[in-house]
């Protein structure tokens, strides 16, 4: 039995796309949970006329990407579901996706606890976005792999990856008894590179199913969030990334050479920014290093991302 989870906040536009798509696939899940981050834009209202066969876990207010991801994972495991697929609500899945997903989970069998499909661009179909990743552990970075590169099928090779993004990801149920939840400290941004590499130290694999194909608004929700939605996923992933190196890093010296490389090149483009004239994207860079690094900050930030949209996720 499979549950679905998707978190949505304020995303009332995206969520007729996203679950047309869920419920027309060929092997369709057996539940859907729409976790609701507090939204204000009547999602919830607009799911129980429209969607009524979707369970609606509804949040008084934005908890993030990793929590709400939480809610709905402890929802579907209490449902008694056995697989859960994680899709984001500006994710459309392909008709056949998540019956191949579990097929590729199957077929690689029970050492394989999670399994991540091809990720293509919604606007542009033939440029992928993403077809599994890896961790650069000597930057402190986990990289998608084929990001931007035109779909000639040159990654339509199943295979094993270490770093999936929770975009969309089917997650064997007992993953979670053995590892965990996501961690919410992140907010947003580097939960799902924990999770994978937490995966993997375990001793579990991720598998990747290119025959699985989603098509993705990239940044679909942040966009609702914020003026600059690529400042909003700068500050995040500058201000969780030594939180991610200090718990993943496999060695002391990966540790210690990705925590200077972050901070030198959060500092590089910090000065690139201020002397371009960009002054608030450089202090937005500094005070992002200054809370991950000094205060520990975790959870939203809204010191830094001023106004009602600043608890998004995306």
């Amino acid at each position: 039995m499979t549950g679905v989870v998707i978190v949505n906040w304020n995303g009332r536009r995206l969520l007729d796309a996203c679950l047309e798509a869920v419920f027309a696939q060929t092997a369709p899940p057996e539940m859907v949970f729409l976790v609701d981050n507090g939204s204000t834009d009547g999602s919830a209202d607009h799911l129980r006329e429209r969607w009524p066969a979707v369970r609606i876990v509804a949040l008084e207010r934005n908890l993030g990407v990793a929590a709400g991801n939480n809610e709905g994972i402890r929802a579907a495991l209490a449902a008694g579901a056995r697989y859960i697929l994680l899709l984001n609500n500006d994710a459309d899945m392909e008709p056949p996706a998540l019956g191949e997903l579990h097929t590729a989970l199957s077929a690689a069998g029970e050492g394989a606890w999670a399994a991540a499909p091809k990720i293509l661009y919604r606007s542009e179909p033939d440029r992928i976005w993403s077809a599994g990743g890896a961790f650069a552990w000597w930057r402190g970075l986990s990289r998608d792999r084929g990001t931007d590169e035109t779909d000639r099928g040159q990654y339509d090779q199943p295979s094993d990856i270490d770093y999936a993004n929770t975009c969309c990801l089917l997650v064997r149920a007992e993953t979670f008894a053995r590892i965990g939840l996501m961690d919410e400290a992140y907010f947003m941004y580097y939960d799902d590179s924990d999770f994978s590499a937490r995966i993997r130290r375990a001793g579990g694999r991720i598998r990747y199913a290119p025959a699985a194909q989603v098509l993705h608004d990239v940044q679909g929700t942040a966009r609702l969030a914020a003026a600059s939605p690529n400042l909003f996923a700068l500050y995040y992933t500058t201000r969780n990334r030594g939180r991610f190196i200090s718990r993943n890093a496999p060695t002391p010296v990966h540790r210690l050479s990705a925590h200077c490389f972050t901070i030198a090149t959060r500092c590089i483009r910090a000065a690139q920014a201020y002397l371009g004239g960009r002054h608030a994207e450089a202090r937005l860079v500094l005070g992002a290093l200054h809370d991950g690094y000094i205060r520990r900050e975790t959870g939203a930030t809204r010191r830094r991302l001023n106004g009602p949209n600043s608890e998004s996720s995306a």
